[in-house]
Formats: C-alpha cells, sequence, structure tokens
C-alpha cells in the first residue's frame, strides 16, 4: 500500500472523528470550496424547514447527519470563517475546544458569522454548531463545579454540546439536566428529570443568533428527544476503558441525542504506548502491533470492534445516534457500510464533502446541501 493511501486510511479511521474533524477543518480553510453544490439526485428543491436545528430535523427523517471542523484557528477572523461556514456542505460544524483554544469571544464572532451568512441552500437560518468544551464527564463533583462553562458555551447560540470522556453518568446527567436546560419543569409533552436546570433568565446574544424572541429562546432552547420542541443536541464521547464500564447507563439518561467511541483515544487506553509511535514525514502516526507490524487500520483490532460494537449496540438499544467516522475507500470504514450499519453522525475525513456525497445518495435525500 503506498504512503498516500495508508495515511488517508489512518486519517479516516485509526484516529477517529477528532482528526476526521481536523482534517475537514483544514479544507474548510481553502484547499477545497466550502461547497461544491451537489446536490443528490432524490433532492426536493422547494424543501421549507420545520425547525431551527436541520440536524435534529434530519434525524426525524431517518437522515444520517454529517459533519466538518469550523476552521477557526491561528490567522483566521472568526467573524469571517462564520460567513464563510454558513455556505458549508455539511449539516453540521464541530466547533472543538477540547484541544482547542477555549475562547468564547471568538466563538461568539464565529456565530455572529454564521447568522450573518446569508443562511443555508436548504432554508435554515445556520448550520448546526455543537462544542466540545474542555471539561469531561469525570465525575458528579466535577461536573457540578463546571456547570457555568455548558452556560457560557449554549448562551454563544450554538446547538448542541459534546463531552468528551464520559464515565461517570451522574456527571452526564448533571452536564445535560443541570447545565444544559432552564428550571422550567412544566415544557409541554416532556417528562420531568431528577434534576432541575439552572440556566439563567439572559440569553440575549444567543436568541439573536437563532433569530427569535429571548422568551421563544428560553422555551425552545431544550434537550431533543426529551422535549420534542427542543432544538439542542446533546453527545457524548465513549473514550476509555472507565466510560466503558457505564456506557449502558450513560446511554440511557433521558435526553441524550448522539454518541460515540472515540477510536483515537481507545486506542491508547486499549493497545499502550506501543501502539502508536512518531509518524515521519507521513505527518501521521505509525501504528504497529506487539510484534512491530505496521498495523493499517487500529479500529479493525478485536478488543477496537468489540468496544464499537457495544457502544452501538446501547445506541440502538437507546435510540441514540450514533457518530462514527467514515471514508470513500472500500472497506468497512466506507460510508456507506457505516450507515448500514446504523451510523447517523458521520465524520466525514479526510473525503470531506465526496463522503456526504455519497451517503447523502444512498439515502434519497430530500433537504438541499
Amino acid at each position: 500500500m503506498d504512503i498516500k493511501k495508508r495515511d488517508f486510511l489512518l486519517a479516516g479511521a485509526v484516529l477517529g472523528a477528532g482528526v476526521a474533524a481536523t482534517q475537514a477543518m483544514a479544507q474548510s480553510r481553502g484547499s477545497r470550496p466550502i461547497n461544491s453544490g451537489k446536490q443528490p439526485s432524490s433532492v426536493d428543491l422547494n424543501y421549507k424547514p420545520r425547525r431551527l436545528n436541520k440536524c435534529i430535523e434530519l434525524w426525524e427523517d431517518g437522515q444520517p447527519i454529517y459533519y466538518t471542523g469550523a476552521g477557526v484557528g491561528p490567522g483566521v477572523d472568526p467573524y469571517e470563517q462564520g460567513k464563510k461556514m454558513c455556505k458549508t456542505w455539511a449539516d453540521a460544524i464541530n466547533y472543538e475546544m477540547e484541544h482547542g483554544c477555549f475562547d468564547l469571544k471568538e466563538l461568539r464572532e464565529f456565530m455572529r458569522g454564521l447568522k450573518d451568512g446569508g443562511g443555508t441552500r436548504s432554508g435554515h437560518r445556520l448550520p448546526t454548531v455543537f462544542v466540545c468544551p474542555p471539561v469531561i464527564g469525570l465525575d458528579e463533583a466535577y461536573a457540578r463545579a463546571n456547570t457555568w462553562v455548558i452556560e457560557q458555551i449554549l448562551c454563544t447560540g450554538v446547538m448542541g454540546i459534546h463531552i468528551c470522556h464520559a464515565r461517570d453518568p451522574k456527571a452526564i446527567e448533571t452536564y445535560m439536566h443541570m447545565g444544559s436546560r432552564y428550571p422550567f419543569q412544566d415544557f409541554p409533552n416532556t417528562p420531568k428529570v431528577k434534576m432541575q436546570g439552572i440556566r439563567g433568565n439572559s440569553a440575549s446574544y444567543a436568541a439573536d443568533i437563532w433569530g427569535v424572541s429571548g422568551g421563544t429562546y428560553q422555551h425552545i432552547a431544550d434537550l431533543w428527544p426529551l422535549n420534542p420542541r427542543g432544538e439542542i443536541m446533546f453527545g457524548v464521547k465513549i473514550e476509555d476503558t472507565y466510560a466503558d464500564k457505564t456506557v449502558a447507563q450513560t446511554l440511557a439518561i433521558p435526553g441524550l441525542a448522539m454518541a460515540e467511541w472515540g477510536p483515537g483515544d481507545h486506542n491508547l487506553w486499549l493497545n499502550g504506548y506501543h501502539g502508536v509511535e512518531d509518524g515521519g514525514l507521513s505527518g501521521h502516526p505509525v501504528v504497529r502491533d506487539a510484534s512491530g507490524k505496521v498495523i493499517e487500520d487500529v479500529s479493525a483490532l478485536p478488543n477496537m470492534e468489540a468496544v464499537r460494537g457495544r457502544v452501538l449496540a446501547q445506541c440502538k438499544t437507546n435510540k441514540v445516534m450514533f457518530l462514527n467516522a467514515a471514508e470513500v475507500e472500500p472497506g468497512h470504514n466506507h460510508v456507506i457500510q457505516q450507515i448500514k450499519d446504523g451510523t447517523m453522525v458521520v465524520a466525514a475525513g479526510g473525503g470531506g464533502e465526496d463522503v456526504a456525497i455519497i451517503g447523502r445518495e444512498f439515502t434519497k435525500r430530500k433537504m438541499p446541501v
């Protein structure tokens, strides 16, 4: 296998959704167009959106969503980048703050740019944005001390939170039901939960980004699918051996929308230091087994497949949307195979828009791109 192809496979599958989003982020900076404009043959060009969050709308129609990175970084004006990314081929944008800079001012400017970008081809005001914050699902006390991070992020106008290292179900429940919600206990057609939300009264910036009044924002800025009117999606990463032990309880929490298995992190936890070494000129880690043999696709190792299988099974049991990286290359990570497996949140990886084009055609999507 030539180096270029091997690196492509590593980026799309071995390193997982994190690296996939990073490569997609590089694409959004200019090496590829923001959107080729290619539509699936099944598209309805007279499509009218039903709700603000286009990803939730697609899920309600049984369609997978495709996401990319924000393209924000050193030397990039976040407002101007937001204006460009409003026209992205992707349904969602992952604004990465786990390893990226926790800069709420830049995030606000990016969201303002999205708002001013002129709307999406599907008729939605802006693409869905979800944030991976720097706080993790460590334990309940840690989560209670850091609910402020969740509120500050949501007040920028984003529509999703994605928590890394979801180890403790109580921590995730705290971030979701306390940190992400208003204190109303009487949302129509919405089950009551044990924890009461602590979001404060004012979210004028977020309401302006969404294009609604403050009162309307408070009525729809709630967790879907817990609240059928909710426009906020909450996700978790089951990406270490501690999270593996509690995955059934975590994915059963009411209101959870999506989950992933974090192959990049899981490889470090399951396969140890010997599993990754400097990739040299290729720019990607070279992965070897204990005998020194190069492994082209770590996600296909038995212990990795077992983890993926458990997370996928729990997603299906709890009607949570499964997240996985996908590729255009043949094999088990090909986008059509991923969709057949049950993937509903697709990290497009090195294939970028091409992955989404193939997937949308396969599922006969009607919403324009």
